[in-house]
């Protein structure tokens, strides 16, 4: 699985959360079988499986036309119900009556039951390691990640009291997921870290 770039800003003393969805390199495509609600655009998508804040695109709609999206393009998918998402941002008043055509696309979610995963930032590559995060506590990271399967993500965290001792200003850092089996996995690939002040105090 190729694993993206992913940089990160950590402020002192702020509670540090990122959230990292992984994905399948296989491509879904279910067909769109109606479009109930048009302002935000709802569409009816029976049995998608997609977790809630997934990035879909869509593709093959005769009409309206307006709602293929482009080449790179992403709508972010809020699920209302197992067979109806919602794109909030998305308003169709002036477009036409949809026309039952078109699917939604995306990367299945992988199954992160039973997955855990690691984190080092160090001062460089095979440096100085000044943090470690994980999904086990007992390992004693200095912060903790959360395995979430419904989002299909996993959740960085760091506490105030862990961002306000840092003293370095930037690192380098990568991501991974461990499955059950022993697989390793790149959730990112190797990227940096930068620290900002904190104003309010």
């Amino acid at each position: 699985m190729g694993a993206p770039v992913v940089d990160i800003n950590i402020v002192k003393g702020k509670t540090f959360e990122f959230m990292y969805r992984y994905a399948d390199q296989e491509l879904a495509y279910l067909p769109i079988s109606g479009m109930p609600s048009t302002a935000p655009v709802r569409l009816t998508v029976v049995n998608h499986g997609i977790p809630d804040g997934w990035p879909i695109s869509i593709e093959g709609v005769k009409q309206p036309e307006e709602l293929n999206t482009g080449d790179g393009d992403v709508y972010i998918a809020s699920v209302v119900t197992s067979s109806v998402i919602e794109l909030n941002s998305v308003r169709s008043d002036n477009w036409r009556a949809y026309i039952p055509s078109g699917s939604v696309i995306f990367n299945r979610p992988f199954d992160l039951t039973g997955c855990s995963a690691r984190m080092q930032i160090r001062d460089r590559v095979d440096g100085k390691i000044l943090l470690t995060l994980n999904s086990d506590s007992s390992t004693e990271p200095d912060g903790i990640i959360e395995i979430d399967t419904s989002l299909a993500a996993l959740v960085v965290r760091l506490t105030p009291a862990v961002t306000t001792a840092i003293t370095w200003r930037q690192g380098v850092y990568d991501l991974e997921l461990i499955t059950p089996s022993g697989d390793v996995y790149p959730v990112t690939a190797i990227s940096k870290v930068r620290i900002g002040d904190e104003v309010t105090r």
